[in-house]
């Protein structure tokens, strides 16, 4: 299969390439236009080829640039593309903002990796695995995989594409592009990550009040792992429950702490919104 991958000296084209050289299945042509892109592919050993070179012929067009400006490369990029070719990227912001050129000739497919869930990193054997919170090719990760148009036929070779540039892969999720966004941005990046950095601001007022850093950190890492274990017990397996005390203050924390209204974050129009405004607005 020959693969094309639109900003291939980023951090997650060179992700992927790292994933994918050697590999006998695939043939990488690197598409990278800033010479900061060149060298640092040319430190894993490959060198970037100019766009028409990369893009005639491809079987798939991997789109590894940011979100800002994806749909600004998708334009200039998808009219050019051959018939029968299929276009993969790598977050549903831009697709499901419809920013994406729509081609019935083309095959459109978004995908995602979960990251390695909280607690598997446990059952890894190697202690680097152990440590690879991001997913960079070490531990096990799962990921979800879209259709936005085009055939099942190629979906299932894309799909196995992604598995390889993501892998080890546990498991792919087959889902939609809508279903995609309601994990990212809205569950994952406005709800995890903005109660996440509560939590940090919280830990650093309560340090700037006087308690010792040390202290605190030791105190909130410890409580928010068993916090997650109980609360999650569905992943944890973990045969407790909260301590009653714990337990209204959990329950006094979401009056204080969150609007009646929060879920509306996974609202459609509240979803386009986030996603609109996430590649580049207006």
């Amino acid at each position: 299969m020959q693969v094309a991958i639109l900003g291939g000296g980023g951090n997650m084209g060179r992700r992927i390439t790292r994933a994918l050289l050697g590999s006998a299945d695939y043939e990488l042509r690197l598409i990278e236009r800033s010479q900061r892109g060149k060298d640092l592919l040319a430190e894993i050993g490959v060198e970037s080829v100019g766009q028409a070179e990369g893009l005639s012929g491809a079987d798939v067009v991997i789109f590894a640039v940011p979100d800002k400006v994806v749909r600004h490369v998708a334009a200039e990029v998808v009219p050019l593309l051959d018939a029968g070719t299929s276009i993969l990227f790598l977050d549903p912001a831009a697709v499901a903002a419809e920013r994406i050129p729509v081609r019935d000739d083309l095959h459109c497919f978004v995908t995602h990796p979960t990251h390695p869930p909280l607690y598997s990193l446990l059952g890894e054997e190697q202690p680097d695995a152990r440590r690879d919170y991001w997913g960079g090719g070490l531990a096990h990760q799962s990921l979800v995989f879209a259709t936005a148009w085009g055939d099942e036929e190629h979906a299932i070779a894309v799909e196995q594409l992604a598995s390889a540039m993501f892998a080890p892969i546990t498991t792919a999720h087959r889902i939609t592009v809508q279903q995609m966004a309601m994990l990212e941005p809205a569950l994952s990046e406005t709800l995890a990550n903005g109660c996440v950095a509560v939590i940090h601001e919280g830990m650093e007022r309560v340090i700037e009040a006087g308690v010792p850093a040390d202290a605190a950190r030791d105190f909130l890492m410890g409580h928010l792992q068993i916090g997650i274990a109980l609360i999650f017990s569905e992943f944890s397996q973990l045969d407790w429950k909260l301590s009653e005390g714990a337990a209204l203050a959990l329950e006094k924390s979401r009056e204080q702490l969150f609007k009646d209204d929060w879920h509306r974050i996974f609202e459609p129009e509240e979803i386009l919104a986030s996603l609109r405004e996430i590649t580049g607005g207006d």
